[in-house]
């Protein structure tokens, strides 16, 4: 008999909800995708970026009364959070990650408590974006709806608790917020206190796959905290076997792979690694800017995609070069301009036409994931051969022959719709309907169609991976 479970996957700029029903084999639809883009609201001082929860709850309202599913699981991005009071309200609606307000604050928290302290409690990498930078941020501002506030949830702990009535967060995004000890198993209260952010609004943290109770939108449908952190979800998704390299991509590229423990290394700090919460796994990996570069640059543009990638064949390569993960590229603006810019700086040559852009961020994003992989494979120890791609952009064939090719590995790249299929995967587990992860990567494996992709001139892109390097390294 069929099992059917929703997945609900908001990402940074659409949310997508799909229905995951488990036969012989898995079967995904997507059925309701809508915008999740931030907002700016203008306050006294500045415009403001926030995500309009509210609306986003109205269209999983929608699905939900008409869904005739057995579960439901909600997964988002990470480090965000919303702030409730004593009844449970928001306090506010939740900051963007991308806002401004966390500039310069990682420099003032390290002040009060050293890097190699923050690293070795949580195990997290460092982001000006990250959670415990965005409530220092409140700290250092006196902000009155951090005062004010009773609850702290993570994004998608905001909607379990809307549909379920259960004030919980759960492990895999939990650890994303650098306000979490994956060595400890619980909230860092100590770095929290020194840096005098209120403890008592953290929840209690439950494992992924939990029951959380009834819906209350829909009466019959069970609510599962499932790996809540989409890149959580995505990795239980790759279908891997044995060791491997995984790349989650789509407007952050996650590259890394699976640890039993957390590795908390001086070099792993020293690099930035993360040690994030997976499902039965830590997830050690390094956050690199994905296609958020081309998807601003196309806000200005307002081309197809399709279009887009026909444009970077009919242009040659090599043109020019840059480090993706530049502070300057963070922020929402004018992407292209601020690439032109940054190449006029460098002294590269100016890039004008859409396709010549568009071939420069696919390059340069193809060797900022060797530029990871290599040092995977140093801080690690181990030989890794393939690369499991899997997310939105492995739809784009032309940047997964670019990564095959740059790496010098082969590529495995699918599925597409990784973080719907792992989001339900642990919902099927958590239901007793799949054993365990290697069942539910081995029904991964016989329902979808993987692409292979093999190194075609990887001496070229080895001799021009050098050349990028200096701009990775030039401090302009």
């Amino acid at each position: 008999m069929a099992v059917k479970v929703l997945s609900i996957d908001l990402g940074a700029t659409n949310g997508k909800i799909y229905e995951v029903e488990l036969k012989d084999r898995l079967t995904v639809k997507e059925i309701k995708r809508f915008r999740t883009e931030g907002t700016f609201l203008p306050g006294k001082d500045r415009e403001h970026f926030v995500w309009n929860l509210p609306g986003f709850y109205e269209e999983i309202k929608g699905v939900l009364e008409a869904s005739d599913a057995q579960s439901v699981g909600v997964d988002t991005w990470g480090v965000d959070f919303a702030l409730l009071d004593e009844n449970g309200r928001l306090v506010s609606l939740p900051y963007h990650y991308r806002d401004v307000r966390t500039k310069g604050v990682m420099k003032k928290a390290f002040e009060v408590v050293p890097k190699d302290e923050i690293f070795q409690r949580t195990g997290i990498q460092f982001m000006e974006i990250n959670t415990l930078y965005q409530l220092y941020s409140m700290v250092l501002s006196n902000d009155p709806f951090l005062k004010t506030a009773k609850h702290l949830l993570m994004i998608p702990d905001v909607f379990n608790f809307w549909l379920s009535g259960e004030m919980v967060s759960e492990y895999t995004i939990a650890s994303t917020s650098q306000c979490y000890s994956v060595p400890d198993g619980e909230w860092a209260y100590d770095l929290l206190e020194k840096l005098s952010i209120p403890t008592e609004i953290f929840p209690k943290v439950v494992p992924p796959g939990t029951v959380l109770g009834k819906c209350r939108v829909k009466k019959g449908i069970n609510v599962i905290a499932t790996a809540c952190h989409d890149t959580a979800s995505a990795v239980v998704a790759v279908p891997l076997e044995g060791e491997g390299i995984y790349i989650s991509s789509g407007t952050w590229f996650l590259v890394g792979t699976e640890l039993e423990e957390p590795l908390l290394t001086e070099e792993a700090m020293e690099r930035n690694f993360t040690n994030e919460g997976g499902y039965g796994k830590i997830r050690f990996l390094k956050n690199a800017t994905g296609m958020w570069l081309l998807e601003e640059c196309n806000r200005i543009w307002k081309k197809d995609y399709s279009e887009i990638i026909e444009s970077v064949r009919n242009v040659p390569g090599f043109q020019a070069f840059l480090d993706p993960d530049r502070e300057e590229f963070l922020h929402p603006g004018n992407m292209p301009e601020r690439i032109r810019n940054y190449l006029e700086r460098t002294g590269q040559k100016i890039l004008e036409r859409i396709g010549e852009i568009s071939r420069l961020i696919f390059e340069s994003l193809a060797f900022n994931c060797r530029w990871i992989v290599e040092q995977i494979k140093e801080l690690t120890g181990r030989r890794y051969e393939k690369i499991h791609i899997v997310g939105g952009a492995v739809k784009n064939d032309l940047l997964m022959g670019f990564i095959a090719d740059a790496t010098g590995k082969i590529v495995v790249a699918g599925p597409v719709d990784a973080t719907p299929i792992g989001n339900a995967l642990v919902q099927f587990i958590a239901m007793g309907e799949i054993k365990d992860l290697d069942e539910a990567r081995e029904v991964v494996r016989k329902s979808f169609e993987l692409k292979i992709f093999e190194p075609k001139n990887p001496e070229l892109w080895s001799e021009k991976y050098e050349e990028w390097r200096r701009y990775k390294e030039m401090r302009v």
